[in-house]
């Protein structure tokens, strides 16, 4: 079987041209199936008696799998040739593009290479460039490809731009070029100038003639109607070349050189300054607020669309509907279980939100990257009002994103037909904006864009930066907020995530921002509050141990003028802090210990050692190698070595060596000395120093290496 791709511009008469070599085929005896390749669908209705049927894609829209027939998607034309019409979405929805590849797929799956098909015959757009036009030009497909075009420049570039396409798969597969004229002056010269140009032949040349649209007006081809014309006898010759021509090389022009060849002309590229009218430092700061992994443009952490979801999930009165197929919104939902899980198993208190969080799915599969997905989602968000969800967020997913979703209009379309609702629109389409980090900054700014209101000052601080996936999430904020409390400061919102509905709309009422984490999302959150609402952020971030506590409590109470409160507190604490610690003091007390972090952030871990009696030997500190604490802390002391590369295994040749009584460490070293992690987040509190010794003195009472491993059956 021969199969043919007949490429051309829109409008520039291909499926005249292809209905007609459809007929001259079938009329020398050949088999012929027309496949149209275009949205507007009447590639075959000359065929046809110039009726217009349904298309691959409606049928596939409208029948299940199971009751698909291929005789309900072919149909018997002129002479008996077979005729098939892919057509496409809507305008201005879905993905016309998808929609082909999706035709191609039914009819392999229906059985369509059993029809015995001499010569298949794909008519196709050719001056869209979207890779799902182009499937009939890989290698499985078209054998031969014909280019259409008048002598105009526009037919000649996307001529020119169909053979660049051919170039990209098997590029000797042209059979020449198809001249149909448009009887505009020099039209002849310029089509014969780029030919020569590119080298590849005119196969047949068709001037505007009355019989193209007498023939059309009857529904008929030139072919059928006026079999004894000399028309319909430049279509017989078309066929001999079309069974057995010669196949040239696709060489392409560049678009200087086409210009030169077709027009006459020559031109240079000009390099200007953009007009005064561009703003250029508000394009700047529409992408203002990235996290670390964006700003370096380092290969992704994780998805934003699930950045976005987990913290949409942690905010108590908030529905969120995730615009995505249930694959996504499966994998991006099992994060709040799991969250879930680890707090029962730690023992810790969960997110009250992530026990029954209200996330909807708008269920997206092939009909929607085919035809748009906005029916879904209004249906989706439909039902969810009709529930009594009157704050909706909606996050896109990479599939929304590729086939360009009007979401936004969908938004503004529900929100006009229910007074009261507010819907905020979190377009992460997956992974494109970014890394999972950049989706909870996104989340973030766009619930205190939409939801956030005009509020009066209060003696109170946002919590900026609680991760929501983090297992001791809920005890930072409780330990944090009853700190504050002490002092007579309360908690106006845990941001982004982890807080009531009504919380982020009342998040300008605070009057600073207080940061929970020492990295590049909590620092972007807080530049949004400050540059949009005015709160200005204080200079101390919250951090673990005595003399963390110490630098963001008294910066808060400087602020607030709670300095004496602030100092009160701090004596309690440094009671209990040394009351905890001393207990410890008879185990630890003249021990020694080495370190390896990938993190310098470790003064809290140091200061609790020293109040236990330990004695540093080495203490190698490194940078961290993941995204969660931007914090640039420099310690200094006797044996305490600042190394950003340092050599894993020489370090531990360095402990074998020492042999202190422990070997405080990221990850297990596999010294064969005793060995302990350090943790990756620490708790924020001032006893998370202590409570972490207190772990050291338990290990320290047994035996560092366990005697059932010498156990011999």
């Amino acid at each position: 079987m021969v199969k043919i791709a007949v490429y051309g511009k829109g409008g520039i008469g291909k499926s005249t041209m292809s209905s007609n070599i459809t007929a001259a085929l079938t009329d020398r005896g050949y088999k012929v199936l027309q496949i149209g390749c275009d949205p507007k669908h009447d590639s075959t209705r000359l065929l046809l008696n110039g009726d217009i049927g349904d298309t691959m894609l409606s049928y596939m829209k409208e029948r299940k799998i199971s009751d698909r027939r291929l005789e309900d998607v072919i149909r018997v034309g002129y002479g008996g040739c077979l005729c098939t019409e892919a057509g496409g979405p809507e305008p201005g929805v879905g993905c016309a593009g998808r929609g082909i590849i999706s035709s191609f797929e039914l009819l392999k799956e229906l059985g369509a290479e059993d029809l015995g098909a001499d010569i298949t015959l794909y008519d196709v757009l050719g001056d869209v460039v979207c890779g799902g036009f182009a499937v009939p030009l890989r290698d499985e497909y078209a054998d031969v490809v014909y280019i259409v075009s008048s002598g105009e420049f526009m037919s000649i570039y996307a001529a020119n731009n169909i053979l660049r396409g051919v170039g990209n798969y098997d590029p000797d597969r042209i059979g020449g070029i198809i001249f149909n004229a448009r009887n505009v002056p020099g039209e002849a010269d310029r089509i014969g100038r780029f030919s020569e140009a590119v080298g590849i032949p005119i196969v047949a040349s068709f001037e505007r003639s009355s019989l193209f649209s007498d023939a059309e007006a009857n529904g008929k081809t030139v072919v059928e109607m006026f079999p004894d014309s000399e028309l319909a006898e430049r279509f017989r010759s078309l066929c001999d070349n079309i069974t057995g021509g010669k196949r040239y090389h696709a060489r392409y022009l560049e678009e200087s050189e086409l210009e030169n060849v077709v027009l006459g002309r020559s031109v240079s590229k000009r390099t200007t300054a953009p007009p005064p009218s561009l703003d250029t430092e508000r394009r700047v700061r529409t992408r203002k607020y990235v996290s670390r992994n964006v700003s370096r443009k380092e290969m992704l952490h994780g998805c934003a669309f699930s950045g976005a979801h987990s913290v949409c999930a942690s905010v108590k009165g908030l529905t969120t509907v995730l615009h995505s197929p249930a694959s996504c919104a499966q994998f991006t939902f099992q994060l709040v279980p799991a969250c879930n899980r680890r707090s029962t198993f730690l023992n810790v208190r969960p997110i009250e939100n992530f026990v029954d969080p209200s996330t909807e799915c708008t269920f997206m599969n092939g009909d929607s990257m085919v035809f748009g997905g906005r029916n879904d989602l209004t249906s989706t968000i439909g039902s969810a009002i009709d529930r009594g969800a009157d704050r909706i967020a909606v996050i896109t997913s990479c599939p929304s994103g590729i086939i360009g979703d009007d979401v936004r209009g969908t938004i503004d379309s529900l929100e006009r037909e229910h007074p009261g609702v507010r819907i905020v629109l979190i377009e992460e389409d997956g992974n494109i904006k970014g890394d999972y980090m950049q989706g909870v900054i996104d989340a973030g700014i766009a619930l205190s864009e939409g939801f956030s209101r005009d509020c009066e000052r209060t003696d109170s601080v946002n919590l900026v930066g609680v991760k929501t996936i983090a297992t001791n999430c809920t005890d930072t904020i409780d330990l944090i907020s009853d700190m504050l409390r002490c002092i007579g400061i309360r908690v106006n919102c845990c941001y982004p995530g982890c807080c009531d509905i009504s919380d982020i709309e009342n998040i300008r009422s605070a009057r600073y921002n207080l940061m929970m984490n020492p990295d590049t999302f909590t620092k972007r959150l807080c530049e949004h509050l400050e540059d949009s609402y005015g709160i200005p952020t204080l200079p101390s971030v919250v951090r673990p141990g005595l003399k963390g506590m110490e630098s963001w409590i008294f910066d808060i109470a400087e602020a607030f003028g709670k300095e004496k409160e602030a100092k009160a507190l701090m004596d309690d604490v440094r009671r209990e802090y040394d009351a905890f610690i001393s207990g410890f003091r008879p185990v630890l007390e003249g021990k020694r210990f080495c370190m390896l972090s990938v993190t310098r952030d470790v003064h809290w871990v140091l200061e609790a050692a020293e109040a236990a009696g330990m004695i540093a030997e080495r203490v190698v500190l490194g940078d961290r190698s993941d995204y969660t604490n931007d914090l640039r802390v420099e310690i200094s002391g006797p044996n305490i070595h600042n190394i950003p590369d340092f050599n894993i295994e020489e370090e531990k040749e360095n402990f074998r060596r020492i042999g202190p009584d422990i070997v405080f460490c990221t990850s297990m070293l596999g010294t064969g000395l005793q060995e302990m992690t350090l943790p990756t987040i620490s708790d924020a509190g001032p006893m998370a120093g202590a409570e972490y010794i207190a772990r050291v003195s338990r290990l320290m009472c047994a035996p560092a290496e366990e005697g059932w491993k010498k156990d011999v059956l």
